[in-house]
């Protein structure tokens, strides 16, 4: 009998609610904007608006997949970066369960998306490889063995903090030259209005670089080159199987990617220069469908 849950894909700016079903196919969904500044009150209205979707559907769980980092054991906002951010010490899963009446179960959106894409995505099949997920900032998830990594309090995977600079800009987590601040929507940004001498967002410097522009080609160059190194650091520690690249700039994969697998060959270790690196195939819709099917596989007591 196929079953089906609630999955919520908790963002910066949207938040995306989603019925799923145990094989993966979203059967309904909404959005609606996100407002984490909010502290407590948006997720209790979150938890709310999302109520009747599982109630048509007859779903028996709920997951969410959150920016910022949970505790395993209590499902509340860690500091994280920003230890005095409203949603620090919020009991996310505490209010999601109360408010849609279900049993819920919650995760970085990062850790989230790996889970996505070894159950339905590019990792299916496989056992060990690493999703990366880059935005306005980078984060990654961890599949070691079939089963994704969460540390001792459910916060590995922060691939974006490797430092591949300790010369390099502070970063908010404490380190300096973090690969977030090279390799990210961001850091293209950042990049780019230090080259230009005028702020620029990134989504103007990947179109500029579309139309052949040098000054941006050359911004790109050196992202996509950390970007490599990082993969390389990456595949040095854990040998995986592949790497998989999501979120909303792989949508310009094709301006990158000589670059990334030149920095990646100057970093990994030779047996491991031949590593793939593919892009998602799941696009926006992985989040709401590795919470949903993370929800599931928890409530049916996997060890995920």
């Amino acid at each position: 009998m196929t079953r089906c849950a609630l999955g919520i894909d908790i963002g910066a700016t949207n938040t995306r609610i989603a019925v799923v079903d145990d094989q993966g196919n979203i059967l309904e969904s909404q959005h609606l904007p996100s407002n984490m500044a909010a502290g407590a009150p948006f997720f209790e209205e979150g938890g709310r608006g999302a109520a009747p979707l599982p109630r048509r559907h007859k779903a028996v769980a709920m997951g969410a997949g959150t920016a910022g980092q949970i505790h395993l054991a209590t499902g509340k906002y860690l500091p994280g970066l920003y230890p005095q951010a409203p949603w620090v010490g919020v009991p996310l899963r505490d209010i999601l369960a109360q408010t849609a009446e279900l049993p819920a179960f919650v995760d970085n959106d990062c850790k989230i998306h790996a889970y996505a894409e070894l159950k339905v995505g590019a990792g299916r099949g496989r056992r060990d490889f690493i999703s990366l997920t880059l935005g306005t900032g980078l984060g990654g998830g961890i599949i070691a063995g079939g089963r994704l990594v969460h540390g001792a309090k459910g916060i590995a995977g922060h691939m974006g903090h490797i430092s591949i600079d300790p010369q390099g800009p502070p970063c908010p987590c404490g380190n300096r030259g973090c690969l977030e601040l090279y390799a990210s929507g961001t850091a293209v940004a950042r990049l780019a209005s230090r080259a230009y001498g005028r702020e620029l967002t990134s989504p103007e410097v990947f179109q500029r670089a579309r139309d052949g522009e040098e000054k941006a080609l050359a911004v790109l160059e050196e992202m996509a080159t950390a970007l490599g190194r990082g993969l390389g650091a990456m595949a040095n520690m854990f040998n995986p199987e592949l790497f998989v690249l999501g979120g909303s700039i792989m949508q310009w994969y094709p301006l990158l990617e000589a670059a990334a697998r030149r920095g990646f060959r100057a970093s990994a270790m030779t047996e491991l220069q031949d590593t793939p690196i593919v892009i998602s195939p799941l696009a926006g819709e992985g989040g709401v469908i590795g919470a949903a099917l993370y929800a599931l596989d928890q409530l049916a007591g996997g060890n995920v």
